[in-house]
């Protein structure tokens, strides 16, 4: 583990941030230093190596010539101030099994792949989108950051001027599978004892504006009786949301509401509109539908009781994506033949193993995050968890490139 310690030491010298943490966006200089190392290292161990028109990094170790590879890979962007492991580790860790895994005559190749942009500084997961086609139409003319810099302009300043959306869509047959080690991000493995977490699917989600939309007033002069106050409809609707979704949710969904705008938004005045966004996650495509549904039926009873109007509307869906059986059932039993604890778990956050999942069978590795906790300096998965992932991965590398597992 000592080249892959160092390879990790090598990339957290890369975007430090004066304010602490990482900051490597998307297409910026700190994300194109750190596909130049991974460039250099590949290279160094013997992997062909190109970058596609959107500028995600492919290594490559050839096997029986025309064969597809199994790919292994993950993303180098960080969030603003974020930590060293998001997306990082399952990079190194392809690397580092490449240098293990050598293909003979007559296996499948080999590729580690860096995507781009899978953080979401234009609209998350832009890299393996890319290259699976997936991005809109106009993706180039509309994805911005919150600064207003545009994705074409960002990657022609990256060296990477392209005029398609489609212009890094790849043929997927040259890929047999995807596998991705990635930190869990959240407190299950830590809290169970586990070392590896093997992931059974990247949830669905569905995320709605709500408006409620009531009548300004007084604070100090309009009775409580006859207010039609948005705040008090809201601030009800976002309970019975919360409560809902633990009693109805099957212990797997997840509801959040993570913006909410009140206007006029002054001491004294009632408030006369709220805007609130919310999300719901789960693995069912169905369940994520009823949850919709019942979301819509609470803010209507709320707003009826408090005299106020109120409208929503479908802001974005994304379908579940499961992991591959086949591939599951594999990572499970590599960890379970090298004696290291493990569970299945659901993913709630999106990956770039669920944009390739859903057009070639795909597979995901978690190990534990200290506290639960992920996108901050303080982010860190203690280095034996590591070993074990990689340990079973690289197990299941070996098996999947003899073809000793129909996939």
């Amino acid at each position: 583990m000592s080249t892959l310690r160092a390879d990790f030491d090598a990339i957290a010298a890369i975007g430090r941030d004066p304010e602490g943490g990482w900051t490597r966006p998307a297409y910026g200089a700190g994300e194109s230093e750190a596909h130049r190392w991974f460039a250099a290292a590949a290279e160094a161990a013997g992997l062909s190596v190109r970058q596609d028109a959107f500028g995600n990094s492919i290594a490559r170790r050839e096997g029986r010539p025309g064969t597809p590879a199994i790919a292994i890979g993950s993303h180098l962007d960080t969030v603003t101030r974020g930590g060293p492991f998001d997306g990082a580790l399952g990079v190194l860790a392809g690397l580092e099994i490449a240098r293990r895994v050598v293909p003979g005559p007559d296996d499948l190749a080999l590729e580690i792949i860096a995507f781009r942009d899978e953080e979401g500084r234009f609209g998350a997961l832009t890299g393996s989108r890319a290259m699976t086609g997936d991005l809109p139409a106009d993706a180039l003319s509309t994805m911005r950051d919150t600064d207003g810099t545009g994705l074409r302009s960002a990657m022609r300043d990256a060296g990477f001027p392209v005029d398609s959306p489609l212009a890094a869509r790849r043929n997927l047959s040259e890929l047999a599978a995807y596998l991705e080690l990635h930190i869990e991000q959240g407190p299950v493995l830590e809290t169970g004892g586990e070392s590896i977490g093997i992931v059974t699917a990247i949830a669905g989600q569905k995320r709605l504006a709500v408006r409620f939309a009531g009548t300004a007033g007084h604070a100090g002069t309009t009775p409580m009786e006859l207010r039609h106050d948005a705040f008090a409809a809201a601030a009800e609707f976002a309970v019975g949301f919360r409560d809902m979704i633990v009693k109805e949710g099957q212990g797997s969904a997840r509801g959040t509401i993570g913006i909410v705008k009140t206007n006029p938004n002054q001491g004294n005045v009632i408030p006369s509109d709220v805007r609130i966004g919310l999300e719901i996650r789960d693995a069912s495509a169905e369940l994520l539908t009823l949850l919709a549904g019942r979301t819509v039926t609470i803010a209507a009873k709320t707003a009826k009781r408090h005299g106020v109007e109120v409208s929503h509307r479908l802001v974005y869906e994304a379908a579940p994506v499961p992991m591959a059986p086949r591939l599951v059932d594999l990572l499970e039993a590599q960890a379970r033949a090298a004696g290291h604890a493990s569970r299945r778990l659901l993913s709630g956050a999106n990956h770039d193993a669920g944009i390739l999942g859903a057009h070639i069978p795909a597979a995901m590795l978690f190990v534990p995050s200290r506290g639960g906790v992920s996108h901050t300096p303080e982010e860190h998965t203690d280095w034996h968890h590591i070993e074990a992932a990689v340990a079973v991965l690289e197990g299941c590398v070996r098996r999947l490139i003899s073809a000793e597992h129909t996939i």
